[in-house]
């Protein structure tokens, strides 16, 4: 099968695995945007082979090993998928269908599940990809000294059984409807382990290491043994480029082809610049609490903040009419949003001050925690003059990306900034955020009743119960304010109009795009 075929197939197949969990077969082109998960690319003429192609990528990576996270984080996946071919990817509207897996189907209840593989892939060493290597792929990720976020997924895994060369089995601790979304990301980039401690690790991807200086820049090349359809470019050069408006500066001199943007401004002035920008709904901005600290352990303190805030004004001031007001942790394109959206409180000052009030908290005050580049200082400047109008007291703190991030998971934190690409996977984002186990459940919150409402809709296949029983914890999530909700947000890549191949994003919820499939025109 050949990438930009199969399209009705695959399109079928994405629906079919999102929401009844059933067997799908593969589509070649679902990194690429195109198809199935996608409209076709702009018509760009016919693709150019050869030549090099330039990225600028906003944060720096620890090494080349999907067991670092921040490889797999969506800006870092342009990146990733040059390296090694996931097993499953992130289409349209937070669907999940097969890139690598031929199918990956589950038995009646959702406790076992049988990945088939595509037949004949190899690494770029010239070692099998097969079922045995998943196996070690998934062990490896999940021991501690791996340190990669995957482990608590890991963890859910009670077995695993090599069925034959090309199909592997489950057995899982408890029923997962979603279980093939935990192979989109570190689990899914299935690697073979570094030969040393700073070495990268082995993928099956359409290109190989040249050079590579961690957290500065990495070469690759073309993997002439690619099992598939080669890359375009001979040779893509990565480059970190943590400052956004000199990231977006080296685009429009040239120094750049491609990189990636999420800041209004420059996503709104690219057509002026002569430059192209293919964007979706891939980011949500939100407010964490700590709940298990005083006062922010008390209901009606958060829900105050929650009235304190004008979504659409953030919306409007912020991210400049480009995206939309965010209702709670189902994004707007979720397939679960059928059974209806939770009520959000309205914007009400005087209701904010009243609430304070009932809790003992008129005069309120408290830290920000916000990182520091200029998107985030401007969300703050804005929440502070709201909470103002409610009589509260912020104070901004800026850190810088790695002290943010300590500060949220060692939660050594008030209430701090928190924008992410996890409410793009309903599935992961409820399991991940917000029951009391959860690997990312920040705000120490815990409510049985969303825990039980999020365990029922994991347990099941029916698509209509699985809806019902999310949005049941939606509303609680919602009803209980662990954080508040602040917008969608438009995210994705800008790049220079001699880069061809470039795909319709703007029905994903994460945006993952192959380099593969992108060149650059002569």
């Amino acid at each position: 099968m050949k990438r930009h075929t199969h399209v009705l197939a695959s399109a079928l197949c994405t629906t079919a695995l999102v929401l009844t969990a059933g067997a799908c077969s593969a589509s070649d082109d679902a990194v690429s945007g195109g198809g199935a998960v996608g409209a076709a690319p702009k018509d760009d003429g016919p693709a150019v082979d050869g030549g090099t192609l330039r990225i600028g990528l906003d944060r720096p990576f620890a090494k080349l090993d999907p067991a670092d996270s921040s490889l797999t984080s969506m800006p870092q996946m342009i990146l990733a998928n040059a390296l090694y071919d996931p097993l499953m990817v992130n289409g349209d509207n937070g669907a999940v269908q097969p890139y690598l897996a031929k199918s990956f189907t589950p038995n009646a209840d959702g406790t076992a599940w049988t990945l088939e593989l595509r037949e004949g892939v190899t690494f770029s060493d010239g070692k099998p990809l097969d079922a045995q290597a998943v196996v070690d792929h998934v062990t490896r990720l999940g021991k501690p000294e791996a340190k990669c976020s995957c482990v608590a997924d890991v963890a859910t895994i009670g077995a695993m059984t090599v069925n034959s060369p090309t199909s592997l089995g489950f057995t899982l601790k408890a029923p997962n409807a979603a279980f093939p979304g935990l192979f989109t990301r570190s689990l899914g980039y299935i690697s073979e382990a570094p030969a040393a401690p700073d070495a990268p690790a082995v993928g099956s991807g359409p290109y190989t290491v040249e050079s590579v200086q961690p957290g500065v820049s990495v070469t690759l090349n073309r993997n002439p043994s690619y099992w598939g359809a080669k890359g375009h470019a001979d040779k893509l050069v990565y480059k970190v480029l943590p400052d956004s408006d000199s990231r977006y500066q080296s685009l429009r001199s040239g120094d750049a082809d491609l990189v990636w943007g999420e800041t209004p401004s420059q996503l709104k002035q690219a057509a002026a610049d002569g430059l192209r920008a293919v964007t979706g709904p891939g980011s949500t901005s939100t407010v964490l609490f700590n709940t298990k600290a005083a006062p922010f352990d008390d209901p009606k303190v958060r829900k105050a903040l929650q009235h304190a805030v004008d979504r659409s004004a953030v919306e409007k001031i912020v991210y400049l009419d480009q995206g939309k007001v965010s209702d709670g942790p189902i994004a707007s394109a979720s397939p679960y949003r059928a059974a209806g959206a939770a009520e959000y409180p309205a914007h009400d000052p005087a209701k904010a001050r009243a609430l304070l009030a009932e809790a003992g908290h008129s005069d309120l005050s408290f830290e920000y925690l916000v990182d520091s580049r200029p998107e985030g200082q401007q969300r703050a400047t804005v929440l502070q003059q709201m909470f103002a109008e409610a009589g509260v007291k912020m104070t901004i703190k800026p850190l810088e990306p790695a002290g943010l991030n300590t500060a949220m998971f060692q939660r050594k934190f008030q209430v701090m900034d928190f924008v992410t690409s996890m409410f793009g996977d309903a599935d992961g984002a409820l399991a991940n955020l917000y029951l009391p186990d959860g690997p990312y459940n920040f705000t120490g919150w815990n409510s049985p009743k969303a825990a039980q409402a999020i365990a029922a809709g994991r347990s099941t296949l029916d698509p209509a119960q699985r809806a019902r029983s999310y949005q049941e914890a939606a509303q609680e999530v919602v009803a209980e304010a662990p954080m508040l909700f602040l917008t969608e947000n438009q995210v994705g890549l800008l790049a220079s109009a001699k880069v061809g191949g470039l795909p319709d994003v703007s029905k994903r919820t994460v945006v993952n795009v192959s380099p593969a499939l992108l060149w650059v025109k002569k």
